[in-house]
């Protein structure tokens, strides 16, 4: 039986004796990155950053032609305002009745229906409450921007097209941290936490970094485990997409 398997298991030996020497290469990728849709129809009007420009986070990205949200937004504000007015009307004529009634000068009838005049414009009130708040929310749509600091990567639709809400228009990415993307032989794991140094193509300095994250399935054909490793980027001057070497001890 050790026969059979004696090729096999020094076939395994030097695989793994192969994968431990050799240098391990690494890649690097935004920390995050996202691709913004329009949540509105409508037509793009203007890109405020081009492609490649850094923008700070909550800064509007892109405008959307507003001109239909806004008109829609002010005729909801008017009727929620109408039906604030109504309400408060209902209200203090309620409370009139309800004193003329507790001085037996109105009938409970009476009562009763302005009792319910009072709920029924409250009930109006809410809605146009509801309508507003949604038009101001559309409204909103019409200027886009994200939640983090970062650069425009692509544009996807041109100024001047018309978009419908799901459409994709650009995408972004945030490169103020990379993540150092690599496969380390399962023999030499690192845990989070730890810190890397590494050499890009094209950068003469090394360049440090921490275990950001770490797999919990190894690949067995090749006896690695992927690994990614967070590197400070915020003087910019790595690029996501370059490649560089593992080089721990320097």
């Amino acid at each position: 039986m050790k026969k059979v398997f004696l090729p096999v298991l020094l076939a395994a030996m030097f695989s793994v004796a192969a994968v431990e020497s050799r240098p391990v290469k690494v890649v690097l990728f935004p920390f995050r990155e996202a691709e913004i849709a329009a949540k509105v129809d409508g037509t793009v009007k203007e890109y405020k950053f081009r492609v490649g420009e850094r923008f700070k986070a909550g800064e509007v990205l892109v405008l959307l032609d507003d001109t239909r949200y806004r008109i829609d937004c002010e005729r909801a504000e008017a009727s929620a305002q109408d039906a604030k007015i109504q309400a408060e009307f209902a209200d203090e004529s309620y409370v009139s009745q309800k004193k003329l009634f507790d001085e037996n000068f109105q009938s409970k009838i009476e009562l009763k229906r302005r009792e319910a005049e009072s709920a029924s414009a409250n009930a109006r009130k809410k809605i146009a409450d509801a309508n507003y708040l949604e038009a101001k929310l559309l409204l909103g749509y019409c200027f886009l921007n994200v939640p983090f600091d970062g650069k425009i990567e692509e544009v996807l639709c041109r100024e001047h097209e018309t978009v419908r809400a799901g459409q994709p228009l650009f995408k972004v990415i945030d490169d103020g941290k990379l993540l150092a993307v690599m496969n380390v032989p399962v023999s030499a794991p690192r845990t989070i936490g730890t810190e890397l140094s590494f050499r890009f193509a094209g950068h003469p300095d090394v360049v440090k970094g921490k275990v950001f994250e770490v797999s919990p399935r190894a690949d067995h054909r090749s006896g690695t485990i992927e690994i990614k490793a967070l590197i400070d980027n915020s003087d910019g001057k790595l690029t996501a997409g370059l490649t560089g070497v593992l080089t721990d001890g320097e």
